[in-house]
């Protein structure tokens, strides 16, 4: 469904009191085909019946257009003088209330300030009026198109946040008073009878006062993502019909939207307008590029938004791995989207490429891929703000594949004391809603690493939300060879070397060699050809590497991790000899006396 969609069903159950967020700065395209402000959008095409009120602290309260506005003046600060705040002589003094006519005064000057304390009782009870049409000057109703016997009300506060806060440990009674009316409002009868609405916007919700968003208020959210692939198609024809910049030959509008997926109209407009300024040519790599700098401005160092560079083929085994991610992503392309696992839990011990084959997945599939890091912050309300800015982002970058890194460590245990006043539960359970979400399957597919499986929450591994749990181990002999291979590829490191099977050998006789140190090897070499003065790298230049190798893991953690990954993980994407490698590192943990229940 979409945002409007949601909006209008809200609006036809007579819902008080409202809040919309997300991407409410951006640009709004409406009914005509032009992009208008959230403001205008929603007095114009939704509320085009309706007297619309429009108010933030900064500006205080304006209309859409001057009819709205003289409506505002004679029912509730002329006419009906019950309607309007009192104000000091003092003052009035002092705005020069006395010296000028009402109709030369502006609204501000009227109610004696724009402040909340001013404001916020004043639109409480035009919320609880109803004005007859009858009373409103005929011209004036027949320009609204008002029909009926009620002239209902919508009064839209932007920047609601800088109204009501997210709570501080410092809130002042003004604070709380401007909530709780709010709150009122929300639950109040007399304006459920008039069928008048408020509409509270903002970018983040987590930004608002909790009571606002609790479930407990029943206070509606509606999110307005970011444009859809239609949308950032159709855009980017409009932008590329209007040839004021050059597109490289290769590229089409059809790319251009896949390519920015998770940007804003203004944030595309942006970029169009940027490579038009430097008369650069338009290309994949430098929206690409754009597109990282402009959603890590946006997001901070919370989501870390990564450009993959390679594929499969630079990455040395797990053939079986890679025949079901190409499988996950022929299903997707085929939108066979309940095939489409809702999230994956890769387990191993550090070095073994976990991470990155999830990146050369994200290569192969076309999809962004992201790494998210932990939320947590040590002021109140911060956490599960934060979470919430990731998770939209997420839906926003759809298709995107998200890395969580150190997946046991991202919150507590539910059993362990926290001390956090309830913020790891709170934190778990948006998580626990999010990726158990049927509509975001095969669109954010959320792979969570871990070294140590068993102090992942439960939940999380259910199936519903890891539906595969893929091991990771050591390399077997004969991966070796295919990894050495890569990671000359991956540097563009020149070697004389063509076959690596000999070095292999050496690998399986030292143990516990991870991917992660076949890569060091490599690079070892290339370093150790260069104080030589070699043009590329030779097999001494290798065994010296290999031979200046020290193992950085202690191996009985090893074997431990390797009998946790396996143990539990699917058994299709198990290597082909699992069952050697599982009593083997079981064999060695016994053995060593190490107390670990195999």
């Amino acid at each position: 469904m979409v945002w409007q969609d949601e909006l209008m069903r809200n609006l036809a159950l007579g819902t008080n009191l409202l809040v919309i967020w997300g991407n409410t700065g951006d640009f709004q395209k409406n009914m005509k085909g032009d992009y208008v402000t959230l403001d205008q959008e929603l007095a114009e095409e939704y509320f085009r019946q309706r007297m619309v009120i429009l108010y933030s602290i900064s500006t205080g309260i304006r209309f859409p257009n001057e009819d709205m506005e003289k409506i505002f003046r004679q029912q509730y600060l002329l006419e009906d003088q019950s309607m309007a705040p009192r104000t000091t002589a003092a003052q009035n003094k002092a705005i020069g209330v006395q010296q000028r006519s009402a109709n030369e005064l502006s609204i501000d000057e009227l109610i004696g300030g724009k402040t909340p304390e001013i404001v916020l009782p004043l639109l409480a009870r035009i919320m609880r009026d109803n004005l007859l049409v009858s009373r409103i000057e005929k011209k004036t109703a027949e320009k609204l198109d008002i029909s009926g016997n009620i002239l209902k009300k919508v009064v839209i506060i932007s920047f609601a946040h800088n109204l009501v806060p997210a709570a501080s440990a410092h809130q002042s009674i003004q604070d709380r008073l401007v909530v709780e009316t709010l709150e009122r409002l929300a639950q109040d009868r007399d304006v459920g009878a008039t069928g008048n609405t408020m509409i509270l916007i903002t970018p983040n919700i987590g930004d608002l006062a909790e009571p606002l968003r609790s479930t407990q208020t029943d206070i509606p959210a509606i999110r307005i993502p970011k444009p859809n692939m239609e949308e950032r198609v159709k855009l980017w024809q409009e932008l590329i019909g209007q040839k004021r910049i050059n597109v490289e030959s290769n590229v089409n509008a059809q790319m251009l939207g896949i390519c920015t997926s998770g940007l804003s109209v203004k944030q595309i407009k942006g970029i169009y307008e940027q490579a038009s300024y430097s008369k650069v040519p338009l290309s994949l790599d430098l929206i690409k590029e754009e597109k990282k700098t402009i959603l890590e401005k946006e997001f901070g160092d919370r989501v870390k938004i990564k450009i993959p560079k390679w594929g499969f083929n630079y990455f040395g085994g797990k053939e079986n791995v890679k025949r079901y991610l190409r499988e996950v992503n022929d299903n997707i392309l085929a939108g066979m989207m309940r095939r489409v696992p809702m999230g994956i839990l890769a387990a191993g011990p550090p070095g073994t490429g976990k991470t990155f084959l999830f990146e050369c997945w994200a290569f192969e599939c076309g999809f962004n891929f992201v790494e998210i890091q932990n939320p947590r912050n040590m002021y109140v309300g911060e956490s599960e703000r934060y979470m919430q800015m990731i998770l939209a982002c997420l839906e926003d970058l759809a298709p995107v594949i998200v890395v969580e890194d150190e997946a046991d460590q991202s919150e507590g245990g539910r059993d362990a004391y926290n001390g956090d006043s309830g913020v790891s539960n709170r934190l778990r359970q948006k998580k626990f809603e999010f990726c158990s979400r049927p509509d975001i399957r095969g669109k954010v597919i959320w792979v969570r690493i871990t070294n140590r499986p068993d102090l992942v929450d439960p939940a999380y591994k259910r199936k519903g939300r890891s539906d595969e749990i893929i091991p990771f181990g050591l390399p077997i002999e004969n991966e070796y060879p295919n990894i050495f291979s890569v990671m000359f590829a991956r540097y563009g490191i020149p070697t004389e070397i063509r076959d690596f099977s000999k070095f292999a050998r050496l690998l399986v006789e030292k143990k516990y060699v991870t991917g992660a140190d076949v890569e060091w090897m490599v690079l070892e070499a290339d370093r150790i050809s260069a104080r030589e003065g070699g043009a590329s790298v030779r097999e001494a230049n290798l065994y010296q590497a290999i031979e200046e190798w020290e193992r950085s893991l202690d191996p009985q953690e090893i074997n431990k991790q390797i009998v946790l990954a396996i143990r539990g993980s699917s058994k299709h994407l198990r290597p082909e000899n699992w069952e050697k490698i599982l009593n083997d590192a079981e064999a060695e943990l016994n053995g060593a006396g190490s107390g670990v229940k195999t």
